[in-house]
């Protein structure tokens, strides 16, 4: 998100492979995922996940009930 504006999103795109970890939610039928990507030459990019491509490996969700 921008420094000044924490209602916007920027939407970057990363074409490189990463392992990823997160949390989120989902609230009125939207999800709302934080993650760290851990990437080549031991570098992590995180933020907001709006899309990810699982090509090679596999990813797991768990929802969790609340309240």
């Amino acid at each position: 998100m921008p420094e000044g504006d924490a209602l916007k999103d920027t939407i970057t795109k990363y074409d490189l492979p990463g392992e990823m970890t997160g949390t989120g939610e989902i609230r009125n039928g939207f999800v709302h995922l934080h993650v760290v990507m851990g990437v080549e030459g031991d570098r992590a990019i995180a933020g907001h996940l709006h899309e990810a491509v699982i090509d090679t490996h596999f990813a797991r969700a768990y929802v969790i009930p609340v309240g």
